[in-house]
């Protein structure tokens, strides 16, 4: 039992509040516990070489990755973007997908907005897009546009939500 949980029975048992408003107390600590462990359990995902997003679940908002083995099964609630990444994609994604350099296997999938792929490999079955697609393979320009946009998405931090348990 925590020290948060023991001096709220305490209050209760000295008459300070209700046992109703003790349980309240209680639920919201718990709740706020499990906000905490998935909050840190979703960081640590993101600090690992490997990102996984699952058939069940949503990240709220934009996802951003460079050198990175990335695998979307799930939905992204904003844009994707991957510089650079060993990638798989069999999800969702609300907004654009931007694949910078390095490789993606496509087993279907969907992209409400664009797709954009820039030097990149790609094989599988691509996913059914609502806005464009534009294909560049000068890798040229590709490398140069790395060397001038990777260093900042290195020091990005990703403040996304992943949320366990929707269904896609």
């Amino acid at each position: 039992m925590s020290d948060d949980v023991r001096k709220i029975l305490e209050a209760v048992a000295r008459g300070e509040i209700s046992p109703e408003e003790g349980e309240k107390l209680i639920k919201a600590l718990q709740e706020r516990e499990k906000e905490k462990e998935q909050d840190r359990e979703f960081q640590e995902t993101f600090d690992e070489e490997e990102y996984v997003l699952r058939e069940d679940e949503t990240v709220e908002g934009d996802l951003v990755f460079s050198k990175k083995r990335v695998s979307i099964r799930g939905k992204v609630m904003g844009d994707l973007v991957l510089m650079n990444c060993d990638s798989f994609f069999s999800g969702e994604v609300e907004g654009d997908m931007v694949v910078i350099g390095g490789k993606v296997e496509f087993a279907g999938g969907k992209v409400r907005e664009d797709l954009v792929l820039l030097g990149t490999k790609e094989k599988g079955e691509k996913p059914k897009v609502g806005g464009s697609e534009v294909r560049m393979s000068n890798n040229f320009l590709v490398r140069l546009m790395m060397g001038v946009v990777s260093p900042f998405v290195a020091r990005m931090e990703i403040t996304s939500k992943k949320k366990e348990g929707e269904k896609t």
